[in-house]
């Protein structure tokens, strides 16, 4: 019994031995990401979050989906206010970043070689940046983009993919010819647009305006559409109005309106590619978006947000987190999945993404639109500048005899009152 008493102690005595010689288990960081970002887009980012967990065991990534855009202001505001925020928002804008004194992503972004930074499109940047200092990093990336439904145009004689409309003149010529054609159609539209604002901006630019300008500083950020060469917008929402080639009203319900057959044409996000291919098929086309001067179009989509925790190591999970979701195997997966356009020159060079364009006709014009998508200035109020610009779209079109540069005068003023400038 003595005998069998030593060597339990001598086993139990090797055992605690071993246990403190034995390295310790890596203890699991947590990271809280919330995203704004529904539908197959939401889907194909939660693929990639699904990646990330199997890839990283010592880091567990937490996603709550953070409503659209606006409620995701909401929530985000509230919690920089409460020192609340998540470690990572998909979906973000600059002004819960470098309004705040963060520039965090754009820091690591530049300083980081592995992240490979002359990879991500140049321009991109932009869509980046406050006060132009980089403090997001791109991400869900769209163009604005000319949709139109094949079948309708050819019905009506309309070959747009030899003879597109390059002007918004043009366009507004073939709108009065597909009008004619329908007449007898009840409900149709030739054009409906969802997002007024996003083409307002497309257009401002197409005149080569700036939409915002700044001063050295950027200490003042004023309208800049208040100028002569932008009361051709105006008037070209008043003739479009005026012709019948579209209905204010039925703008509010543009997607299903077009969806339904309804329009031939409808001006919104590269996303819908991904859910209209699924029933349009070959139906679903996209020609590049008519200009007025010059070509361009406004930069749409989304940017990820760091908010640095105090804690060294989710700081570095954050952005091993986000390096992976903007890496050029997976931004490629995200793109096709989603609409969105792929932000590296190595993700759009991928099979995956050529398959997509050679497959989709509407993907290769919004992918092509990438060479000239512009961003104007970040602000710190973007509600007053939706605003502005509606009012000066209900004016015109509320009243077919206002004039069009009072209205844009009259909206640059209203942005400038709004903010406090």
């Amino acid at each position: 019994m003595k005998k069998l008493a030593k060597l339990l102690s001598l086993v139990l005595a090797l055992g605690m031995l071993g246990s403190l010689c034995a390295p310790a288990l890596a203890e699991e960081t947590t990271l809280e990401v919330w995203y704004a970002l529904s539908g197959t887009s939401g889907e194909a980012f939660l693929s990639i979050v699904d990646d990330f967990n199997a890839q990283n065991p010592d880091v567990k990534v937490v996603t709550s989906y953070s409503g659209g855009y606006t409620d995701t202001a909401t929530k985000i505001t509230s919690a920089l206010a409460s020192n609340t925020t998540p470690d990572v928002l998909i979906g973000g804008q600059v002004t819960y970043t470098g309004a705040y004194g963060n520039f965090f992503a754009g820091e690591q972004a530049t300083s980081d070689a592995e992240f490979n930074f002359d990879d991500v499109f140049e321009g991109l940047w932009e869509y980046g940046r406050y006060n132009g200092q980089i403090c997001q990093i791109p991400y869900g990336i769209s163009t604005n983009t000319m949709f139109y439904n094949k079948e309708l145009a050819e019905a009506a004689g309309l070959n747009l993919e030899e003879n597109a409309p390059k002007t918004w003149a043009d366009f507004l010529e073939v709108c009065k010819t597909l009008k004619a054609y329908y007449s007898d159609k009840t409900d149709f539209i030739p054009f409906v647009v969802s997002d007024e604002d996003w083409l307002t901006k497309t257009q401002l630019l197409s005149c080569g305006n700036s939409v915002i300008a700044h001063n050295d500083d950027y200490s003042e950020k004023t309208a800049a559409f208040g100028s002569e060469e932008c009361a051709k917008v105006a008037q070209w929402w008043q003739d479009m109005v005026r012709e019948g080639v579209m209905d204010m009203t039925m703008n509010q319900n543009g997607v299903n309106v077009f969806a339904s057959g309804n329009a031939v044409f409808f001006a919104g996000s590269s996303t819908k590619i991904i859910e209209w291919n699924e029933t349009m098929g070959a139906n679903l086309c996209a020609i590049e978006m008519p200009m007025f001067d010059v070509q361009a179009v406004a930069m749409g989509g989304n940017t990820i947000s760091i908010f640095p925790a105090e804690d060294e190591a989710r700081r570095a999970a954050a952005w091993n987190f986000v390096k992976f979701v903007t890496s050029s195997e997976e931004n490629a997966k995200f793109a096709v999945n989603s609409g969105y356009m792929p932000i590296r020159k190595s993700a759009a060079d991928t099979e995956e993404v050529k398959q997509a364009v050679a497959s989709m006709p509407s993907y290769a014009t919004a992918f092509k639109q990438l060479s000239y998508a512009y961003a104007y200035v970040n602000i710190d109020d973007y509600a007053a500048l939706g605003t502005a610009l509606a009012t000066a779209r209900q004016k015109v079109t509320a009243d077919l005899n206002y004039d069009a540069l009072t209205a844009m005068q009259e909206a640059a003023e209203l942005y400038n009152e709004e903010a406090g400038l």
